[in-house]
């Protein structure tokens, strides 16, 4: 899922470097499609679609914790820019900012 627009988490909106922005908000493919190739394709028409509607960079949220998806966005083209933090119920996650731009 691919979000348009300025974000609104104050962290993230500080760590961009890049404006306009668009967030990768959802990425995923089921478990047992791993290694297929389907990630890479994915994550390609995703930046083709971000680049189409005038975004000049896209950002995300990776859980610090997540090497396996960090090593993904790394190999994505994407580099780590800052930090967010936000509660889910009663607990805080905390994510790497991570920005691929154009």
């Amino acid at each position: 899922m691919l979000i348009a627009g300025e974000p609104t988490d104050p962290d993230v909106a500080a760590s961009l470097t890049t404006r306009p922005t668009a967030e990768l908000s959802k990425c995923y493919v089921l478990p047992g499609h791993h290694g297929a190739g389907i990630a890479s394709a994915l994550m390609t028409a995703t930046l083709e679609a971000a680049r189409a509607r005038g975004a000049a960079a896209v950002w995300l949220g990776v859980n610090e914790e997540n090497a396996k998806a960090q090593r993904f966005y790394d190999k994505s083209g994407f580099t780590r820019v800052g930090r967010k933090r936000f509660l889910v119920g009663d607990r805080y996650e905390d994510d790497f900012v991570m920005e691929r731009v154009f």
